[in-house]
């Protein structure tokens, strides 16, 4: 159901964090005394229990007038995302402060905002742009269920026996194809050369013919061509498992090294694909704007008893319930966990503040942006 101007966020009360990206270093006055402030990410937790939408609104006008610490940062930097906390709990905003202190490069800015608490601040310094999500506990909290619904609703691919060469040469196929034609072309390319030495020897043309239609065929008949000869050439015709060796063959990387590892070799290895971004994401786990980035923070955050089967398992959930247009949030049973429905809410929030930053890359085609009410003369 879409979210239209009846679902108005005047009342949504919580807490808040706001991202901020100073371009250069600062000297900034606060409580009556000049700091530096060097340039990079500044993650700042308030509360708002007068309501989100207006001290939101307040924060990132630009004619605003001075009145907390924030204010004197806000006007030299630039929010590049907004993530909000419904809880009515006063104590909410320190424990997310204390929460992003957790995160990698958190560097607290001692007595900043904390002035009525007894937190050593709210505001942390990060050189890079973090990756973390508040809503990473709540989810890392409920792991255990969620894969037990993920393998009892879905194949157990990992269990598969693959060859990794064939599962190499596949994940090449795969670029930009659909997976009906993909494993066609795989059966025919097989079929007759199953084996590096014999692919580096086929004519080019004639394994363009055998793996048509699939997307690029020509250039991927040369690319299978050249990862033929480097294996024989590097790894004496065995095709590696070390992410690094793999990086060096053409045409492969990041999501394919993993994938390579993880289901052929059974190690361990987080391959991250649209689906497992997009659904980590809405999940809550990451706040990423990439899949390269979402690797980072999984590899991070997620115990390694759930990498290997990450992938096949998000990627089966992602087509059947978890779509990139209108998941089926009803029938699936990871509601109860799944942090997608307070993520609606703050994206509610953020639309009716015109200068608030999108999600880094969630889309939500089910929220239209409040339609404007007309004043009675």
């Amino acid at each position: 159901m879409a979210m239209d101007e009846t679902c108005r966020t005047k009342g949504e009360r919580g807490c808040y964090l706001l991202l901020l990206r100073l371009p250069a270093g600062q000297s900034l006055e606060f409580g009556g005394r000049c700091r530096a402030f060097a340039a990079g990410y500044y993650a700042y937790c308030g509360s708002a229990q007068g309501g989100l939408r207006g001290r939101l609104a307040r924060h990132l006008r630009s004619s605003r007038r001075p009145h907390w610490h924030i204010d004197s940062l806000l006007a030299k930097s630039t929010v590049v995302d907004l993530q909000a906390w419904f809880d009515r709990n006063r104590q909410a905003e320190c424990s997310r402060a204390r929460d992003v202190e957790n995160w990698p490069g958190a560097e607290s800015v001692e007595g900043f905002g904390a002035g009525d608490c007894a937190c050593r601040s709210h505001l942390t310094y990060f050189r890079e742009r973090p990756l973390s999500s508040l809503r990473a506990p709540a989810m890392l909290s409920h792991l255990a269920p969620t894969y037990g619904f993920l393998n009892q609703r879905y194949h157990r691919q990992m269990m598969w026996e693959r060859d990794p060469f064939q599962t190499l040469i596949g994940c090449i196929l795969s670029l930009r194809t659909q997976d009906p034609v993909t494993e066609k072309a795989m059966k025919r390319l097989f079929e007759k050369y199953s084996e590096p030495a014999g692919l580096l020897a086929a004519p080019i043309p004639e394994v363009a013919k055998l793996i048509y239609p699939v997307g690029m065929y020509n250039q991927k008949a040369r690319t299978i061509n050249r990862i033929a000869g480097l294996i024989l050439e590097r790894f004496a015709g065995q095709t590696p498992c070390e992410i690094d060796d793999l990086l060096e063959l053409p045409g492969v990387g990041r999501k394919t090294a993993n994938l390579v590892r993880s289901f052929a070799f059974g190690l361990d290895a987080i391959c991250v694909d649209t689906h497992v971004h997009r659904i980590c994401n809405r999940w809550g786990l990451v706040r990423t704007a990439t899949p390269e980035q979402s690797e980072t923070e999984l590899r991070r955050i997620l115990p390694r008893q759930y990498w290997i089967e990450t992938n096949h398992l998000l990627v089966q959930h992602g087509q059947s319930l978890c779509r990139p247009l209108r998941p089926k949030c009803p029938p699936c049973g990871l509601r109860e966990y799944c942090q997608y429905a307070d993520l609606q809410r703050e994206e509610a929030l953020r639309r009716e503040i015109p200068e608030a930053p999108p999600h880094p890359s969630l889309k939500f085609p089910e929220i239209t942006r409040p339609r404007s009410v007309a004043r009675k003369p």
